[in-house]
């Protein structure tokens, strides 16, 4: 199963993001949600692309979206180890940049699965959205390269950056298409840019994939209109850490072999 790299409002997400309605009313279902609150946390692992926490034995991810950390937050980090998923998941309430990255990170690991019990067809977020799509206008949300591809078989695609990317929808245009859209393609980045609540409200209409290694695989999302959740299971930690560190692109580290991709569905 191949996934996707995408560079997702890079810039923007360098500016603080404080926690509003109805984004905190997401990020609280989530948190209230986390499947292992009490897993102690064994390692953290920040790179220049991701930050990676290890909790209970099992590890999430989370993009960093070009954020680095403060020497405040850099001391958070070194302390977090003995510290709870839940708590440092907490962070996810946080306006700083690299701490929502480092809270979605902790929440991933308190609420991965089992690696040895995920049953994937292997089927990409690509076919997924693919198939979903065919003939149908679908809306893009993040830079994905897959795009090209799919525009070729939709009847429609419409493109959500705030970068600056040839064929992009304008920004004032932006809850118009969403609300014509019979499909949309979510980037889990969103969570990090304080977007997420907002595209879900904006194309309840639609059938909503979130996808990427920042995914949450939590059932929350289904509340609040996601219908299929592609992202990633961490099943070799160390490796990943690694790559984490080296600075390595995720598509890099999943050819380590140390990564299993999961499509959930409402």
């Amino acid at each position: 199963m191949s996934e996707p790299e995408c560079n997702h409002q890079h810039a923007a997400v360098l500016q603080p993001r404080p926690l509003q309605a109805p984004e905190s009313d997401l990020v609280a279902a989530l948190l209230s949600a986390i499947a292992r609150p009490d897993a102690v946390i064994e390692d953290v692992v920040a790179g220049p692309k991701f930050v990676a926490v290890r909790a209970g034995g099992r590890m999430g991810l989370a993009s960093l979206l070009g954020a680095r950390p403060t020497s405040e937050e850099e001391e958070i980090m070194a302390g977090a180890v003995g510290r709870t998923a839940a708590d440092i998941a907490g962070y996810l309430r946080s306006p700083s940049p690299f701490s929502i990255s480092l809270g979605l990170a902790a929440f991933n690991a308190g609420n991965a699965p089992d690696a040895h019990t995920i049953n994937d067809s292997g089927a990409s977020a690509e076919a997924l959205i693919a198939r979903l799509g065919r003939g149908r206008p679908v809306g893009v949300v993040g830079q994905f390269p897959f795009v090209d591809r799919l525009r070729a078989q939709t009847a429609a695609l419409h493109l959500f950056e705030l970068k600056d990317v040839p064929g992009a929808v304008a920004r004032s245009e932006w809850k118009s298409m969403l609300a014509g859209v019979e499909v949309l393609a979510l980037t889990g980045t969103a969570l990090l840019t304080r977007q997420m609540a907002w595209f879900l409200a904006q194309a309840k209409q639609a059938e909503i994939v979130v996808l990427g290694p920042t995914t949450p695989l939590s059932l929350a999302l289904f509340r609040f209109g996601a219908d299929h959740l592609c992202g990633s299971v961490v099943t070799h930690p160390q490796g990943v850490a690694e790559g984490v560190r080296s600075g390595q692109s995720f598509r890099a580290i999943k050819k380590t072999g140390g990564v299993r991709f999961v499509h959930l569905s409402r």
